[in-house]
């Protein structure tokens, strides 16, 4: 599946794969959200390693895909942090996470997990 989520501790995890469609990431996050395994609050930790769709994406659906997070601002801790290797994928999640604080929600982009878990503030491991 190209667009997937775990739980880790209190961490909702949602990897991005290969290709995939800006509805699949909401899809797959608003599924996550209505889990009951969820946890309150559940920080984002959005890993987008394995993307092949990101480098590619329009701004418009960055934005939508970023903002569709504000509702759920509360419910998410107010935090994202996203992992990004390339450097395509991290300057696009770092005009990413601009959308995402426009909308209330503080995000972060990494290089790796663990500085993405340790900023969420989470001992969870992936």
């Amino acid at each position: 599946m190209p667009v997937q989520y775990s739980f880790h501790g209190n961490i909702l995890k949602l990897e991005l794969i290969g290709q995939y469609q800006p509805d699949d990431v909401i899809t797959t996050f608003v599924a996550a959200m209505n889990d009951p395994k969820c946890p309150q609050p559940a920080p984002i930790l959005l890993d987008v390693r394995q993307s092949e769709t990101l480098a590619t994406a329009a701004v418009a659906d960055i934005r939508r895909v970023a903002e569709y997070v504000g509702p759920y601002a509360a419910r998410v801790g107010g935090r994202v942090a996203v992992v990004a290797a390339s450097d395509v994928h991290f300057g696009l999640s770092r005009l990413g996470s601009v959308y995402t604080e426009g909308v209330g929600v503080e995000a972060q982009v990494f290089r790796d997990v663990e500085g993405a878990i340790a900023w969420l503030g989470s001992p969870a491991k992936t």
